[in-house]
């Protein structure tokens, strides 16, 4: 299920949480990217990732997402603020956007730099439109 939520900011035009996944699948590295509630429903996507579904994406991200803030509370650090996991031939971010979970996948971890500089202001924007 896709779901597009509009929000107008003063002086600008509308624009829709998908334009904002759009804009961040299309930096260089990306392959897809999800936003995903803590129960692993995906809520919203763009993109492909090749070797799986962005469904199975969703799920694996919510289910790491919610062990990993689990430990923060037990560690009394405080809330997740993002998350990076590099695999051999895979890399995802993940952010969190209000209730829900942002997650950016690609093929190759060398683009990490650039990816995270890049939606540095989009994931804070994205958050606003869920």
């Amino acid at each position: 299920m896709v779901t597009q939520t509009q929000s107008k900011t003063a002086g600008s035009q509308a624009r829709t949480s998908s334009d904002i996944l759009h804009e961040i699948n299309e930096i260089k590295g990306v392959n897809a990217v999800v936003v995903v509630g803590r129960d692993g429903f995906v809520i919203e996507s763009v993109g492909h990732m090749p070797n799986s579904n962005l469904d199975v994406l969703g799920a694996a991200i919510a289910s790491a997402i919610n062990g990993i803030s689990e430990m923060g509370g037990e560690l009394k650090v405080g809330d997740f603020t993002d998350l990076f996991v590099t695999y051999k031939s895979a890399m995802i971010m993940c952010f969190p956007v209000g209730d829900a979970i942002c997650g950016i996948a690609g093929e190759d971890a060398s683009a990490l730099g650039m990816i995270r500089h890049k939606t540095h202001k989009l994931i804070p924007e994205l958050e606003l439109y869920l």
